[in-house]
């Protein structure tokens, strides 16, 4: 049986409805109650749940069930998220030959309303089709760019699927099964004030105190497995005052956890080092630096087996659709780690992003089509897997 055509046209004009509706992470109200706009019609079942209460948004991650028609298959869950990163407020899509882009000002939002995108309209043509296939479900999470919040909240025992297919890569040929785990840290100094031109010498500079430890950390591509980064740094009021307070983010990732927890002493090794290095006698007395330092796993390791049933169903259904799938190692967190760790297998696949997370991101529409198509696919597999 062929599959369903793909409405180019109509996954073209729904992808720049939805960028064009700004969603931060933690404000993805307005994206959700489009989505619902467009699947009620379909006859779905659809909810909230309560995420966007326990993470402080403006909405819950939107469920999605679509019943079984003419198949005893299980169940396939798809999953993609509705928030962008910044700059990502009034983002202005245009058409460019084949490819979709932003006026240059804020990201697209490919990342990941082409995941939304292609889902909707595999859900639309199932509804115009006669395809038998097995219940679907469908996850359109919150907060994913701030660290997988709205998927750490899913509450695996209302999903009835077996496997999961998260929609938020770039690749049409690749099926990710290893993503690293990663750790956020928070550093805080606290050094001492002092007029910057008339005693310096009774102050100790935060600023200088931070300078330290980076210059002794590790950092950038530690290995073929490893990576750290210094993200964000916030200190100062005046040039003319000695810094007294740093507040930094910094973050380390490995595909090894044991690698990862010894990138992540080496950096904190390197604070206390500096730390202890800048002391002051001051009116006769000692002063030191305070350091108060946060350590939060953001996400663990997932490294899926290639004989999984997500992997094997994705393998075939990309052959159905002219695709020679390769797996892929990826060096970023995706909600399929979350699931993976929660006890749901899971793959990433593409949907034609290009250069994510910056004012050039971009969109093949080519690859968009496909991915709709490679999820209708996916759920032909699922069902004749049920057959055989």
């Amino acid at each position: 049986m062929s599959l369903p055509k793909i409405n180019r046209e109509r996954m073209v004009q729904l992808f720049c409805d939805l960028v064009k509706i700004d969603s931060p992470s933690k404000q993805e109200a307005n994206v959700a109650d489009h989505i619902e706009k467009l699947l009620a019609p379909l006859g779905v079942k659809m909810w909230r749940d309560d995420a966007g209460e326990k993470i402080g948004g403006n909405c819950g991650n939107l469920h999605v069930r679509m019943a079984a028609r003419n198949s005893s298959a299980s169940a396939v869950l798809f999953s993609s998220h509705m928030d962008t990163v910044m700059p990502g407020l009034g983002i202005k899509p245009r058409i460019d030959g084949e490819v979709i882009r932003s006026d240059g000002t804020t990201v697209l939002g490919a990342d990941d309303k082409a995941g939304v995108t292609a889902i909707i309209e595999t859900l639309r043509c199932l509804h115009e089709s006669d395809m038998p296939h097995g219940p679907v479900e469908v996850i359109f999470d919150v907060a994913e760019e701030i660290g997988l919040m709205g998927c750490n909240e899913v509450d695996l025992s209302q999903v009835q699927s077996k496997f999961a297919v998260v929609l938020d890569g770039e690749e049409m040929d690749q099926i990710i099964y290893k993503a690293p785990s990663a750790n956020r840290m928070f550093y805080e100094i606290e050094g001492i004030a002092a007029h910057a031109g008339m005693c310096p010498e009774r102050g100790i500079s935060a600023i200088e105190v931070f300078a330290e430890a980076v210059s002794k950390m590790p950092l950038g591509r530690i290995d073929s497995e490893t990576t750290a980064n210094i993200g964000t740094i916030e200190a100062g009021r005046a040039t003319n005052i000695v810094c007294e307070h740093l507040a930094a983010k910094a973050e380390a990732r490995s595909h090894s956890n044991d690698k990862l927890e010894a990138q992540t002493r080496a950096m904190s090794k390197a604070l206390h080092d500096a730390v202890a290095k800048f002391e002051r006698v001051i009116d006769g007395k000692a002063r030191r630096v305070v350091l108060k330092e946060t350590i939060k796993r953001e996400f663990t390791a997932m490294d899926i087996s290639l004989d999984s049933t997500p992997y094997k169903i994705v393998s075939e259904a990309g052959k159905l659709v002219g695709l020679d799938m390769k797996p892929a190692a990826i060096g970023g967190g995706t909600n399929a780690n979350v699931y993976n760790v929660k006890g749901l297998p899971a793959v990433v696949i593409g949907c034609g992003m290009c250069q994510e997370h910056t004012t050039s991101e971009h969109l093949k529409i080519a690859d968009l089509t496909k991915a709709a198509e490679l999820c209708l696919a996916i759920l032909q597999k699922n069902h004749e897997a049920a057959v055989a």
